[in-house]
C-alpha cells in the first residue's frame, strides 16, 4: 500500500483498531531500519522486554524496524539499586544480551540525573559525599556494562535556564553537593570505566524555539565551549524531542537548524533520543488527529536530518499500547492518546509514512 492510498483510508482507522491486540500486523511498510541505514543514520526505540510478553507482535514489530534501542527503565538508579551497595542488573543484562543477539545497540540511559533517584540516595547526598555517590554509581553500572553498549547518557536534564543561574545549571542535588564540575567529573569517570562507548549529555526542550528553548540552548553552547576547551571527553548531545501538538509553530524552524549546526561545529555527534508527540490538544477525530501528528513528525524530522551530525532518531515507543504519554499527558475527553508511529495492533500510521518520508529526504552521512 503506498502513502496516498493509505491517506485515503484513514476514516477506517478506527474500525482496523478494533481488532485484537495480539492480531499480528500485515503491512507492506517498510522497516524504518532500512529507510535510515540506506542514510547510514540509526532508529530505534525506547524498550522495556515486558511489552514482548504482552504482546509478541509488539516483539516482532520491534525486531523488525529497530537497530538501536534505550532501555525505557532498566538502567535508571532507582531500577538498579534499591538498597545501599546493592545493584540487581537482572531485568538490564536480559535487555541487553537480547538486543546483542538481535544485533541490536544499545544506548545507556541514564548514569546522572537529578530524577529516578532511590531514596537511600538522597539521603546520603552531602557536599561531603555526593562525589564519592556519584562515582561509585558510575564505576558500578558502566563498569558492569563495559564494552557492551553503544553510548551513554552521562548526564541527563543537567539544564533550567528557569534555576535563574547565570550558567543555566539546573540546581540539581549533584550541583547542589558538588559544584559546577560535577558534569566533567561525570564524563570523565565514565570515560575511564569505559572508554570505548559514546558519552552524550541530553537534553529536553533544546528543540523548542521559544524563550526558554532559546534559554537553554544558549546555556548548552556555553557550557560545551567551557567543557570542551578543558579537554573534557563529551562525544555528542541527545535531543529529547517530546515534541507538543500545541507548539508546532516553534519546531523545526531556521534557529533550530542553526542551533543543531552550533553542535555540529564543535564536533558533537547529535541524537534525537526520545521522540513522540503529545497529541492533548487535537482534535478527537482520528483522522485529523493523526493527520497532524504525522505534519509535527515529518516538520521536525526533515529539518534535523538535514543536518548530517544527526546519526540516529530513537522514538519514546513505536505503539501506541506501550506509551508514557497514556499517563503523563491524557487527553481530557478520555480518548486514547496516538502519539507514535503504529497503532495498538501495530499497523502503520500517518506518523509512520512521515517519518518515513523524513529519512528518504535525508542526505545519506559520511
Amino acid at each position: 500500500m503506498n502513502r496516498r492510498d493509505f491517506n485515503k483510508m484513514l476514516g477506517a482507522v478506527a474500525v482496523a483498531e478494533l481488532t485484537s491486540l495480539g492480531a499480528r500486523a500485515e503491512t507492506a511498510a517498510i522497516p524504518l531500519k532500512r529507510l535510515a541505514d540506506q542514510k547510514r543514520i540509526m532508529f530505534g526505540s525506547c524498550l522495556a522486554l515486558k511489552y514482548f510478553n504482552q504482546s509478541p507482535t509488539y516483539k516482532d514489530l520491534f525486531l523488525s524496524q529497530c537497530d538501536i534501542a534505550t532501555p525505557e527503565l532498566h538502567m535508571k538508579w532507582d531500577s538498579l539499586s534499591r538498597q545501599p551497595g546493592e545493584y540487581d542488573f537482572n531485568n538490564a543484562d536480559q535487555l541487553v544480551m537480547f538486543c546483542s543477539t538481535n544485533h541490536i545497540k544499545v544506548r545507556g540511559h541514564t548514569l546522572v540525573w537529578h530524577d529516578s533517584l532511590p531514596a537511600w540516595v538522597k539521603e546520603r547526598l552531602s557536599p561531603s559525599s555526593a562525589k564519592g555517590v556519584m562515582f561509585d554509581h558510575i564505576q558500578t553500572v558502566a563498569g558492569h556494562f563495559a564494552g557492551k553498549l553503544y553510548s551513554w547518557d552521562v548526564v541527563n536534564e543537567a539544564l533550567d535556564p528557569g534555576s535563574q543561574r547565570p550558567d543555566g545549571l539546573r540546581a540539581s542535588p549533584w550541583l547542589q553537593n558538588i559544584g559546577v564540575d560535577y558534569i566533567e567529573q561525570a564524563f570523565r569517570a565514565t570515560a575511564k570505566v569505559d572508554p570505548k562507548a559514546l558519552l552524550i549529555w541530553n537534553e529536553n526542550y533544546l528543540e523548542v524555539s521559544n524563550g526558554f528553548g532559546d534559554a537553554k540552548r544558549q546555556a548548552m553552547v556555553s557550557q560545551l565551549d567551557r567543557l570542551l576547551a578543558r579537554g573534557v571527553p563529551i562525544h555528542g548531545v541527545g535531543l529529547e524531542a517530546h515534541l507538543r501538538s500545541d507548539q508546532s509553530n516553534v519546531l523545526g524552524d531556521t534557529s533550530y537548524e542553526l542551533f543543531l549546526g552550533e553542535l555540529a561545529k564543535r564536533g558533537m555527534k547529535i541524537f534525537i533520543t526520545e521522540l513522540d508527540v503529545q497529541d492533548s490538544t487535537l482534535p478527537a477525530d482520528v483522522g485529523s488527529r493523526d493527520r497532524e501528528v504525522a505534519n509535527l513528525y515529518k516538520k521536525f524530522l526533515t529539518t534535523s536530518l538535514r543536518q548530517p551530525a544527526v546519526k540516529g532518531v530513537v522514538t519514546w515507543g513505536l505503539s501506541d499500547s506501550f506509551t508514557w504519554i497514556s499517563g503523563y499527558r491524557p487527553r481530557k475527553d478520555g480518548l486514547p492518546v496516538r502519539p507514535l508511529a503504529f497503532d495498538v495492533n501495530c499497523q502503520p500510521k500517518p506518523a509512520y509514512y512521515a517519518i518515513a518520508d523524513a529519512l528518504e529526504a535525508a542526505p545519506s552521512r559520511v
